[in-house]
Parts: C-alpha cells; sequence; structure tokens
C-alpha cells in the first residue's frame, strides 16, 4: 500500500512537473477597452443617538434608503468627540469606546443589519441613570465590497479615525443628511 502511494504521489508530482516546462506561446493581440464599471464610493449619514436607561442602552437607526447594504460590505461608525472652533476642526473617534471608571468598565459599541445600526452601552456592572449618554453625534461609513475588493492594501482594523480612511481611500467620504 505505502509503494502505491509513493508511486501515485510521484507520478502526480512529475506530471505537474514536467507539464509546466516548456517555451511560452506568443502574447495575443490586446481586446477593446471595456465599460467603466459603476462608481463605488463609501458614504457616511450622521445620526444623534441617546443612550440611556428607558430606552435599555441602545439606539436604532435605520440606514438610508439611498444606501444598499450587501453581506458582504462593511460599516463603520464613529462618534463627535471634540470640536476646536479656532481650526473649524471635528475629532471623531471610533467605536468601540471602553471607559474605565470607579464602578468598572462601560463600552459604547456598535452593530448593524441590511437595514439598521445599532449604537449600545454595555458594561461590567448594572449600568444606572448616572452611566447615560445624551445627543451623541454618530457618523456611520459604510464601505461598498466592491470598494474594497479593487485596495488591496486596505486594512480596516488599522483605521481609527475618519480622516485616516478618507486618506487610505483616496476620497472624500459622501454624507447623506437626514
Amino acid at each position: 500500500m505505502k509503494k502505491l502511494i509513493k508511486f501515485l504521489f510521484t507520478s502526480v508530482a512529475l506530471f505537474l512537473l514536467l507539464n509546466g516546462c516548456g517555451e511560452p506561446g506568443p502574447v495575443g493581440p490586446e481586446g477593446p477597452q471595456g465599460p467603466p464599471g459603476p462608481e463605488v464610493l463609501p458614504t457616511s449619514f450622521e445620526f444623534e443617538a441617546d443612550l440611556t436607561q428607558s430606552n435599555g442602552f441602545e439606539f436604532f437607526r435605520d440606514i438610508p434608503t439611498q444606501i444598499e447594504v450587501f453581506e458582504s460590505d462593511v460599516m463603520l461608525a464613529y462618534v463627535l468627540e471634540d470640536y476646536i472652533p479656532e481650526d473649524d476642526l471635528e475629532v471623531w473617534r471610533q467605536l468601540p469606546i471602553t471607559d474605565f471608571n470607579s464602578r468598572g468598565t462601560v463600552q459604547i459599541n456598535f452593530d448593524y443589519t441590511f437595514v439598521d445600526i445599532r449604537i449600545f452601552m454595555d458594561a461590567n456592572y448594572n449600568l444606572g441613570s448616572i452611566d447615560e449618554y445624551e445627543d451623541l453625534l454618530i457618523r456611520a461609513v459604510h464601505v461598498p465590497a466592491a470598494f474594497l475588493n479593487t485596495n488591496k492594501a486596505m486594512k480596516l482594523s488599522d483605521i481609527n479615525t475618519l480622516s485616516e480612511l478618507e486618506q487610505m481611500l483616496g476620497v472624500e467620504v459622501q454624507n447623506f443628511k437626514m
């Protein structure tokens, strides 16, 4: 049995080795330019979220109908952390955000489906009214898979700010006003 397996393995290896030998054939004529593909760009939308005891520390927002989300797409979420008026500069921070306080650890995070995005709080202690966050300005960024596939070096896990995302993608993210 061992000899049979060794014979088959050797035969396959020899076949692959000899099959790759030989001179390459001539290069054929170049075909016509194909039609341009659809322009697929990341888009974003903003909304305010309240994370309070009355809503179970979660907030849902429908994704605008102009944005079609597919299973292979990526959604990122940012919260407006600060505004620097002298430079007219917004400071955005990517979710999740973890806060360590005297009661323990609390995290603001998100998840999404094809139709909505959910912003929520989670903690390793019982959340109370002291932990409420109101009027959080959230920017959700939809990155289509078709756009991802055209960017070989894309590593979304290395992106920490919206401006880094725009710089890496080489585009300015379009805004949908709600």
